[in-house]
């Protein structure tokens, strides 16, 4: 069957991207032909970001600003250069059609956080104004998006009228399931990231290795930027005779900071002696390379984060603050791999099958 998945394909992100090929893969070794789905970015609730992805001369003033004044010349390199490699990986990776001029036979929105109405709303993330035969959510999230901000938007009846359009739907989330069950009734199945649907054991890259011993660092350049967070993590780092290694992402203080796609992310993740992170992706990765890992969970992604430590039993891993105590309270505790290994392969399984049963 011909498969169109809408996600967030634009993203130059190591998690949004991994997800996306991990679905893509799964579809494709279960002999499917698969299309990503392309479409305009709605940006009407961020004026910031609609600046940032508005290509023109008159915004030139703001790329200055926003990436080379404030962030710097060298994390602004690092991105030029993370671009340039993004690009090539989709291109190789991913075949593409227009959302509004391709027929599928069956449409997969998600996964990500593509219910999210942190931006701006866009409609066909809700199934509205695809042709296709069947639509499917696999694993979509609202993020922080809840009730009141629906409504606050004007958005409730839009978001509605598109869910009960889906022939199945499933979330990533239990915050995502409880605003599905308010707007429509019906209480969707929480199912798997598609990053842990899909079985990496066999997907290997060459990549340049880092000779040293190092505690893998994954946060995003807006994040880790706090005076007191950096020194205890290098100070935690020093003690345990480590180097910082941020993969993915720029952070002027890491003794590496490594441009690389999300397959050599993953490798990267293979080769570390520890992790620390604040990301759901980071940590979906902690998890598949049983990697031992000190968590620390933001207001911005909350829901989805604890959602996946406590499933998977790794709230006692999550750091109260980022302070060098906290990291050694964590790290000097081991991780159940069995645990992990048993708990991934209970809902793999479940979300294969619901997977399965959507697209017959």
């Amino acid at each position: 069957m011909k498969i169109g998945i809408l996600t967030h394909y634009t993203v130059v992100n190591q998690g949004a991207v991994l997800q996306m090929y991990a679905l893509s893969r799964w579809l494709k070794e279960h002999n499917h032909d698969v299309k990503i789905l392309t479409y305009n970015k709605n940006f009407d609730f961020n004026s910031v970001e609609k600046a940032r992805y508005s290509l023109s001369i008159k915004n030139y003033p703001f790329y200055f600003k926003e990436y080379v004044l404030k962030k710097g010349v060298g994390l602004s390199w690092f991105n030029v250069k993370k671009q340039i490699l993004y690009k090539k990986f989709n291109k190789e990776m991913f075949e593409y059609e227009n959302y509004a001029q391709s027929h599928t036979d069956i449409t997969v929105v998600g996964s990500d956080e593509v219910f999210s109405l942190a931006v701006g709303c866009n409609m066909m993330m809700y199934g509205h104004g695809i042709n296709t035969n069947k639509l499917v959510a696999y694993a979509p999230s609202f993020g922080q998006t809840d009730i009141k901000r629906i409504e606050k938007y004007n958005c409730k009846e839009l978001i509605s009228s598109g869910l009960l359009k889906f022939k199945n739907i499933s979330v990533r989330d239990e915050n995502s399931a409880i605003v599905v069950e308010s707007l429509i009734g019906i209480k969707p199945e929480i199912v798997c990231d598609p990053v842990l649907l899909y079985d990496f054991t066999n997907t290997h890259t060459k990549i340049k290795e880092i000779k040293d011993s190092y505690l893998l660092l994954y946060s995003y350049d807006r994040w880790m930027i706090d005076k007191n967070e950096i020194e205890s993590i290098k100070s935690y780092a020093q003690n345990r005779g480590l180097k910082i290694a941020s993969v993915g992402t720029y952070h002027k203080w890491c003794d590496y900071n490594i441009v690389c796609n999300p397959i050599e992310w993953l490798e990267y993740f293979r080769g570390a002696k520890e992790v620390i992170t604040d990301t759901f992706h980071g940590a979906v990765l902690s998890i598949i390379t049983n990697r031992k890992t000190a968590y620390f969970v933001r207001n911005l992604n909350s829901n989805k984060l604890n959602n996946l430590l406590t499933y998977f039993g790794l709230e006692e891993r999550i750091m109260k603050e980022v302070s060098t105590d906290e990291i050694e309270r964590i790290q000097s505790k081991d991780i159940d791999c069995d645990m992990l290994n048993t708990r991934l392969k209970e809902y793999r399984k479940s979300s294969e099958k619901f997977l399965m049963d959507s697209l017959m």
